[in-house]
């Protein structure tokens, strides 16, 4: 049966990101792209991929400074955990990197995986409560967008917000939703395993509760956030588009949240059609913005992979092969 769910997840994911695709590519002059690409400015696409290498170690640190609370271990573990991480979400299906990041940061800090994850879930609600208030703030900057699009940012940012404001509140109300566990039917044994999940979730979700590390982590949010925009930035410039640090950001935004759209490994197919959808509002052609969607998936996995597998190697080292990889199989 587990694996039936595996095969048809597989195949929603498949055809989602194969609709998006069609979709992306129907109208597309392949021939345009070529000349796009012999005619790349490198030097351009080189900043881009150095400013993305500096991202992926800001989110490693802003990470280590909420788990360091815990426990003091060195920043070098969560830096790799992060680049295994983020490999594996372009390589596996349904965000697995998360999973995969905690467990390898749990192992190597000697921390409780609930604990590690509840601090890697609440990241990402964060970070995108954070991504919509910029965007929100960089729409001030930019062309008009059509109003079909900004009508789905309204509804996010309510719904989002709301999300993170129950996380952030749920580990005071401990006491309620143990007790609501003790009333499911199930045996004592599935009772105290939740009960202990449970904790180690809240307990994971209150390292936020600290006023100035909670003022620094949303910082260097922000700061990541706008680094990340800027590598987009130099992404188009290597094409020759001309767009706004203000229009990257929202243009940034937009894939964050195409993310959490059910795809295949890398958001192929998604982040191309949110591509061809949104560029083209900031003047950039279709042709343009597939190649360029193309390239910022194409160099990220290039990244990840630079950072991420000899990450992996050095984690098997420091934990041990077996115990790595039985941990992330019980997982």
């Amino acid at each position: 049966m587990p694996k039936l769910k595996t095969i048809l997840k597989f195949i929603l994911t498949l055809a989602v990101s194969g609709v998006c695709l069609y979709f992306a590519a129907r109208n597309i002059e392949f021939a345009r792209i070529a000349h796009d690409i012999a005619n790349m400015q490198w030097r351009y696409a080189a900043i881009a991929l150095a400013i993305s290498v500096g991202a992926l170690a800001l989110r490693a640190l802003r990470w280590h400074r909420v788990l360091s609370r815990t426990r003091d271990f060195p920043v070098s573990t969560t830096f790799w955990a992060t680049a295994i991480g983020y490999l594996a979400n372009n390589i596996l299906p349904a965000r697995a990197g998360e999973l995969v990041r905690s467990v390898v940061v749990a192992l190597g800090a000697d921390l409780r995986k609930t604990l590690v994850l509840a601090t890697a879930l609440t990241e990402r609600i964060i970070d995108a409560g954070m991504l919509l208030i910029i965007a929100f703030a960089m729409l001030l900057f930019t062309r008009a967008l059509p109003a079909s699009i900004q009508g789905s940012w309204y509804i996010l940012l309510p719904l989002v917000l709301g999300i993170l404001a129950l996380v952030m509140l749920a580990p005071l109300m401990q006491n309620f939703w143990l007790r609501l566990v003790r009333l499911l039917p199930f045996g004592e044994k599935l009772h105290a395993k939740i009960e202990l999940l449970l904790v180690g979730l809240f307990d994971g979700i209150r390292v936020f509760y600290n006023s100035r590390l909670l003022a620094v982590f949303l910082l260097l949010t922000v700061v990541v956030w706008f680094v990340d925009a800027a590598g987009m930035f130099f992404i188009c410039r290597a094409f020759g588009a001309e767009i706004s640090l203000a229009e990257a950001a929202v243009f940034i935004a937009a894939l964050g949240f195409a993310s959490s759209v059910p795809s295949t490994p890398g958001y192929v197919g998604v982040y191309q059609a949110v591509a061809v959808l949104l560029l083209p509002v900031f003047g950039v052609g279709k042709d343009k913005a597939f190649l360029i969607v193309s390239f910022f998936q194409a160099g990220f996995l290039t990244v990840t992979a630079l950072l991420g597998v000899p990450g992996w190697l050095i984690m098997q080292r420091r934990i041990g092969a077996a115990r790595l990889e039985k941990e992330l199989e019980d997982s």
